[in-house]
């Protein structure tokens, strides 16, 4: 049977846009993603958070591979361990300094976002930044194992991407995305806007005790991800959708195997069926992070932030569910503020014009 029966098999309507590419895209990420949690329960790594969401977001983010993409993402891991280690260990007793020095950081990061070439080298950063802060903030965080796992992680993602892309290659070659031309004072805009709301939400991580809310972090911090309001409330948007179908499954997945739920062998498949109906959805969606990219996220961050298939999944859902939605209405309020006040200057004013 041909990629492209298979293709048709899998895409049940017929008007829906699936290619064969997004079929291997699919795959590559379901398979990525099984390796790295299977890899991470049986070496039962202390931050296995890292080892399962690096390759699904470096597969579903960038569906191509090759060495520029394989360096910004070493790279942007890499420097975040120096910048951590620098913010942390030593401008942790001045939190004016230590605040502004990760201002600067985010805007950097979004900055090259917005400018577009180094993208991936900004997300990561961004994403890297926000968690390991979060992290290293508590006293009870084994730093070297934090960075050691970070780096290693990000290996393990760019090694899996690899292999991925060699065994499960596009069948036809991908057209380069549009360039999206920006004047200054939108790239200022953007940069600005994102850099000053990340902040805050570091602020508030950092002064209330938000350990077990990584996944409302995370949601905070992608929806940023557009730079500017109209697309933070879509983003989040989809990231509620996309968070409630993620933890609506792994309940289901619990509650059909209940006793034998401890079983990573019974579980796995279903861990992987889950990743092919998000990893389908986020595909055919194109949006970037859209619901399937969220939904995928969500269960990899659930069966990777150390929990294990006999834990008490239902609270666990609840919890992400409301902490989420909290994070997304506070951080859209933020943003909402922050887009009104540069508006109010021309070098960071950025005009939405209706399409």
């Amino acid at each position: 049977m041909s990629i492209n029966t298979l293709a048709r098999v899998f895409t049940p309507h017929g008007n829906i846009v699936y290619t064969a590419n997004d079929f291997r895209q699919t795959l590559r990420i379901v398979f990525a993603g099984m390796i790295a949690l299977s890899i991470s329960t049986f070496y039962n790594t202390s931050y296995g958070v890292f080892y399962v969401v690096y390759p699904i977001m470096l597969l579903s983010l960038v569906p191509v591979f090759n060495r520029h993409v394989a360096k910004q993402f070493v790279f942007s891991a890499s420097l975040n361990c120096i910048e951590m280690v620098i913010i942390i260990g030593y401008l942790s007793q001045w939190p004016l300094i230590m605040t502004l020095v990760v201002f600067a950081l985010y805007v950097m990061r979004f900055r090259f976002m917005s400018q577009g070439p180094l993208f991936l080298f900004g997300s990561m950063g961004v994403v890297c930044q926000s968690v390991m802060l979060n992290f290293m903030s508590y006293p009870t965080t084994n730093w070297h194992t934090l960075l050691f796992s970070n780096v290693e992680a990000s290996i393990m993602a760019v090694c899996l991407s690899a292999l991925m892309n060699y065994l499960l290659p596009d069948v036809e070659p991908r057209k380069p995305p549009p360039l999206i031309e920006k004047n200054a004072a939108r790239v200022r805009h953007e940069s600005l806007l994102s850099g000053t709301v990340a902040t805050m939400i570091f602020v508030v991580f950092q002064i209330s005790d938000l350990s077990d809310s990584l996944s409302a972090l995370m949601a905070g911090v992608l929806i940023l991800f557009p730079m500017h309001y109209r697309g933070a409330v879509m983003s989040s948007l989809w990231r509620v959708v996309g968070v409630i179908l993620g933890c609506l499954y792994i309940l289901v997945m619990q509650l059909v195997l209940y006793d034998h739920s401890s079983h990573m062998l019974l579980m796995m498949p279903l861990i992987g069926l889950g990743l092919a109906f998000g990893a389908r959805l986020h595909v055919m969606e194109k949006v970037g992070a859209g619901v399937g990219f969220a939904s995928i996220t969500t269960i990899g961050i659930m069966f990777g932030q150390n929990m294990h298939p006999d834990g008490d999944l239902v609270f666990s859902d609840l919890y992400r569910i409301v902490s989420v939605t909290v994070a997304l209405v506070s951080t859209l309020t933020l943003v909402f503020l922050v887009h009104l006040f540069l508006n109010l200057f021309e070098p960071t004013r950025y005009v939405i014009r209706e399409p």
